[in-house]
This record gives C-alpha cells, sequence and structure tokens, in this order.
C-alpha cells in the first residue's frame, strides 16, 4: 500500500535539511535504493530503519513513527490523538472512531490499558493466545 503521506514527509524533511538521497542513506545506515523507495512509491521500512530515518534527518521520532504507520515510542495518548488527528486531517477517519478516540482520554490510566490491549487482541487475533502459552511454558519449565 501507497502511503504518500510518509513520502512527502521523508523527502520535505530531506530536502530542509539540504540532503541528497545518498547522503541521508549514508547518515541513517540504509539502502540508498530505500530513499528512493520511500519518496517515489510510499515504500515504509521497518520500525528499526524508520528510526534510524528519524535520527538522520534529525526529527521527532514519534511524529516520524506516526507518519510511517508505526505506534510512536513514548507519548502521551492526548499528544498522540492530537497527533493522528493532524495526521489524518486530509483523510476521513470514521466520525465514530474519532468520537471514541476524543473519549479514551478521559478515562482512567487502568482502563486506557485494559482498552489498548483489547483493541490490540482485536487487531492481532491469535497473539494473546501465542503469549499465554509463552507464559504457561515458561511457568513448567
Amino acid at each position: 500500500m501507497r502511503n504518500e503521506t510518509w513520502a512527502t514527509y521523508v523527502k520535505d524533511k530531506r530536502k530542509a535539511k539540504h540532503l541528497t538521497r545518498r547522503k541521508l542513506a549514508e547518515l541513517a545506515k540504509i539502502d540508498p535504493s530505500y530513499v528512493t523507495l520511500i519518496e517515489r512509491d510510499g515504500y515504509v521500512p521497518r520500525k528499526d530503519k524508520v528510526l534510524e530515518l528519524a535520527r538522520a534527518l534529525e526529527v521527532d521520532v514519534d511524529q516520524t513513527l506516526l507518519v510511517a504507520g508505526y505506534a510512536p515510542e513514548k507519548i502521551s495518548l492526548k499528544d498522540l490523538l492530537e497527533r493522528l488527528e493532524a495526521i489524518h486531517a486530509e483523510k476521513s477517519m470514521d466520525r465514530e472512531l474519532r468520537s471514541a478516540l476524543r473519549e479514551v482520554i478521559h478515562l482512567p490510566k487502568d482502563k486506557q490499558k485494559e482498552l489498548g490491549q483489547m483493541i490490540m487482541v482485536h487487531l492481532h487475533p491469535g497473539k494473546e493466545e501465542t503469549s499465554r502459552a509463552k507464559k504457561v511454558v515458561g511457568r513448567h519449565s
């Protein structure tokens, strides 16, 4: 899937630093063809490569992760929601989802965590069973 927002983000940040694609690749310790794929095709590399790009571009890591489609490293829920809102301003996020996300801010931290876990189970079915199995095996070893 093409991520035009990501492609534009990287290209704009690179140009603002007056870097060539080759120089950015060198600083980020990635192959120059990745930079071309990112800027031309909206290719999103693995999270560790996105982190290297953020470091090389000297930009906010959490913002870069969000634009690339990854969860941020350390960010408050309120900041996350505000950043998501800004990123998706030109895109259409379902109105009900946007409303529900705003309500999450007002939940106690333990309820936010519980809700986050439920969402992850919904998005990645089977992952919870795998982690439970690892815990059970770990206890019996």
